[in-house]
């Protein structure tokens, strides 16, 4: 359920720009980032890619994003830093949340990943689509209206606290 939203999410980004994915692996290859209409689709129909994919095409697209994400994704650094600034800047709201806090409502929706194992990818930017938009969901992200309904993502919290 989690890849379907990370796919629907790039694909609505897409949609909004009038972007094939062939345009969008142009475009992302005029960023420098060497990619194919093929490997493109691909990535977006499985919906697993990580989040620099999903920033990196939000850029090519020169889509719209939260307000408070202009000043990672404007920046030089690379994408994982990028990402990286992107998620913290959504903790900071939170900042009694640590990586063990986070592990513990992401296991209640289903989703199991180790505190260390969790924190190591929000600080090093290499975390997955799915996984951003999980923390998105227990943590109330604001502003994902640009992506994804909130509803949706309500949806796949209880399908998957269901399930454990």
């Amino acid at each position: 359920m989690w890849a379907k939203l990370a796919s629907r999410a790039i694909r609505v980004a897409l949609a909004r720009r009038d972007m094939s994915y062939a345009q969008l692996a142009d475009a992302l290859t005029s960023m420098g980032l060497a990619e194919s209409a093929r490997s493109v689709e691909g990535k977006i129909q499985r919906g697993t890619f990580r989040f620099t994919f999903f920033l990196q095409t939000l850029a090519a697209a020169n889509n719209e994003y939260p307000q408070h994400w202009a000043a990672a994704l404007q920046g030089k650094t690379t994408w994982e830093a990028r990402a990286a600034l992107v998620i913290e800047t959504e903790l900071a709201t939170q900042p009694w949340l640590d990586g063990v806090r986070l592990s513990q409502r992401l296991a209640d929706i289903g989703v199991q990943v180790g505190a260390d194992t969790l924190w190591g990818q929000i600080v090093g930017g290499t975390l997955s689509t799915t996984l951003f938009f999980q923390c998105a969901a227990v943590c109330r992200f604001p502003n994902l209206q640009f992506f994804l309904d909130g509803r949706d993502l309500n949806d796949a919290a209880l399908a998957g606290a269901s399930i454990r």
